[in-house]
């Protein structure tokens, strides 16, 4: 007998370790699902009778751009994909960006303050994460610092975004360390798109926090020249009785030109100035932590040229990003280890930025390969006497090299494989690999078995970093107390991840994409407690470094759905039910069992339109929070009255049920209402 085929072996290992892995209730509903649909989609008579009904309301469905850096419909990606088109941003009536991702199935958002917010993959979340990559336009805003993306201050504005793409799982095959539990990419409009002027005002009432938001979008045409310059602001004052106010003012320019008729070039510059209220009252002199203004600047460049031919094409990018901080003080007396009257000065002040120069080209292979490859070279810089106990800048430099095929070996089947190699100066050359096998029967339904790698490299502060205070005690004098150790020998995270996926595309208007996934991560990177004895009177303190460990285990089904009828109804809907193991309990309790969304809206005539969208997360605790969060139920509203094109009324309310946390008990959201005007001319 001869060898099985590749694709059959590659089906059977990934189906044996997902199935044995998950319980079995949920592999009867998954089964059953995809019994259905696969019965359904080898009906020929079915086929014949609904299939132009579907290939008529799905023709306009964009082609995907992130998850292999090749335009792929939705049904051949090598990955599970969420698309948050501007349909979906607008019937939100979400006013913060990072509101949006409660709109993914699996995804949760939690605010830290009123200025500050988390954003996260099934779990594992902290203020400043560090397992989610965050693109704009391909371009990477992780800051080198702390991590993370700074959501509220982002020198981007809601209005400008087409749409939003969301791998949910690894993805650093395409977009190296850090794409580990999800990868973003936030999409902006060509400026073609935005010619004229556009307007929006953004205010609450008087019993809701004070709101006040503006948007001014000037867009022109010259020849093969267009251009678009935003303005806007933001303005809120946070919790109730938390000092987390925050006024955002942001400014963006882009510029799209052709030059000739297969070559463009893409210019995009940024800024956002932010002022937000950090610390808490202090009476007791034992915290360090008071009320005080952090002041933070997000600036960016983007430059990329892109060359069609009819076989290829080609991609250069230069980028540059960068953060400036401003957050120092003197905190007055304070206890320190039961000594009264201690004091000192801190300095959070810090200064980050990233520059990358990247290559893609994609080629054409006859009518059944496709090639993508290219690389990257990165330079990250940090200068912060808190994060480093230097004012000097660091460096850490990044090479990168990818390569994917997407062969059709068959009429009905789809291989895909990529491999990313990545050598940075705080890691030894590491691959991240991902193999995607895609069964199509017909043109509405895909199955697909993924197998992927990826790591979560450590950032400097992990690695390197060096946190030290000089207090001065009473009748001692000046002590230096260290609080944070590096540790060059730690290794990058990684997990190793599994998923079956059946995404259909039914009669009616309906599209479904149902997910059964199992990953394990391993070497997680924590913080470790060192005593360090800082002599009489101090006594004894613990230090922190970090260190490799832990391990934890996550399996579960998503289910995405969405509908949309002639008549005007749209409906989006996501549920997750995720059961997870950890060697560390925090870990375990930072995932929720369940998660869902659902998010209806429909257009009465021409003028009229409502919406609503509702928001369910389970009892879940995030891994800096110092309080577990119950289970969060939110309600939102929304009404829009359209006069004509230069004015239309919105009137949103946020949180009607009744008030939630979603990440400290203290941060509660009450109701809020605000109105919204906006045209253009």
């Amino acid at each position: 007998m001869g060898n099985p085929r590749p694709d059959i072996l590659l089906e059977q290992r990934i189906a044996d370790k997902l199935f044995l892995d998950c319980r079995e209730a949920a592999l009867r509903i998954i089964l059953r699902v995809c019994l259905i649909a696969l019965v359904l989609v080898q009906s020929p008579t079915r086929a014949q009778d609904d299939g132009t009904v579907a290939e008529d309301f799905f023709a306009d469905s964009p082609l995907i751009l992130t998850v292999s850096r090749m335009a792929k419909p939705l049904l051949e990606s090598p990955a599970s994909v969420s698309v948050i088109d501007r349909q979906m941003i607008e019937a939100s009536g979400m006013r913060d960006l990072a509101d949006l991702f409660r709109l993914v199935p699996g995804f949760l958002v939690g605010f830290h303050s009123g200025h500050s917010s988390a954003v996260t993959y099934h779990g594992l979340g902290q203020e400043f994460g560090n397992k989610i990559q965050v693109l704009i336009d391909g371009r990477s805003v992780f800051i080198p610092s702390f991590g993370g993306a700074p959501w509220s201050n982002l020198p981007l504005l809601v209005d400008d975004i087409q749409r939003i793409e969301v791998i949910r799982g690894p993805n650093a095959v395409t977009y190296g360390a850090n794409a580990f539990l999800a990868t973003i990419n936030i999409i902006t409009r060509h400026a073609a798109e935005d010619i004229g002027t556009q307007y929006s005002v953004t205010a609450s009432d008087n019993a809701s926090p004070d709101i006040e938001d503006t948007y001014l979008r000037i867009g022109h045409h010259h020849g093969d020249v267009d251009w678009r310059l935003s303005l806007g602001s933001q303005n809120d004052d946070g919790f109730v009785d938390i000092n987390d106010s925050r006024r955002v003012a942001k400014a963006n320019f882009r510029l799209d030109a052709l030059t000739r008729s297969n070559q463009f070039w893409i210019l995009q510059l940024g800024t956002s100035d932010s002022e937000a209220g950090r610390g808490f009252p202090i009476s007791s002199g034992t915290s360090t932590d008071i009320e005080r203004n952090e002041e933070a600047n997000n600036s960016y460049f983007n430059l990329q040229w892109e060359a069609v031919w009819d076989t290829s094409s080609s991609i250069a990018r230069l980028t540059h990003t960068q953060q400036e901080v401003t957050d120092h003080f003197d905190p007055g007396p304070f206890s320190l280890n039961g000594v009264p009257g201690v004091t000192t000065f801190i300095d959070f002040d810090r200064v980050s930025n990233r520059t990358d120069l990247e290559f893609v080209q994609t080629d054409d292979i006859g009518s059944s390969v496709r090639l993508v490859y290219g690389g990257s070279i990165r330079r990250d810089k940090v200068r912060s006497l808190f994060l480093l106990n230097d004012n000097k800048y660091e460096e850490v430099d990044t090479k990168r090299l990818f390569g994917g095929i997407e062969w059709r070996f068959d009429d009905d089947w789809l291989l895909d494989l990529g491999v990313m190699l990545e050598d940075s100066d705080l890691t030894e050359l590491e691959d991240s690999p991902r193999v995607s096998l895609i069964r199509k029967f017909g043109k509405r339904h895909a199955l697909r078995f993924v197998a992927s790698a990826a790591k979560r490299n450590p950032i400097l502060y992990e690695y390197d970093g060096e946190t030290e205070f000089t207090v001065n005690v009473p009748l001692i004098g000046s002590v230096m107390v260290p609080t944070w150790r590096g540790n060059n020998d730690i290794d990058p995270e990684d997990i190793e991840s599994y998923e079956i996926g059946l995404r259909s595309q039914l009669a009616a208007g309906i599209e479904t994409d149902v997910k059964l996934f199992s990953y394990e991560i391993g070497n997680h990177i924590i913080s470790n407690d060192i005593p360090v004895d800082l002599g009489p009177p101090l006594g004894v303190r613990d230090l922190e470094t970090a260190v490799n460990s832990e391990t934890t285990k996550v399996k579960g089904i998503e289910i995405g759905l969405g509908y949309a009828a002639n008549g005007g109804l749209r409906v989006d809907a996501g549920f997750s039910l995720v059961d997870a193991e950890s060697t560390l309990e925090d870990f375990e309790e930072s995932i929720p069992d369940y998660t869902a969304f659902l998010l209806a809206q429909y257009q009465i005539g021409g003028k009229h339109g409502i919406s609503a969208g509702y928001y369910y997360v389970d009892k879940v605790t995030w891994l800096d929070a110092t309080s577990d969060i119950p289970i969060a139920k939110r309600l939102d509203l929304r009404y829009v009255y359209r006069f004509n094109n230069e004015l239309n009324i919105e009137v949103i309310g946020q949180n009607l049920l009744e008030d939630f946390e979603d990440y400290e008990t203290e941060n509660v959201h009450d109701q809020v209402i605000y109105l919204r005007l906006s045209g253009g001319f």
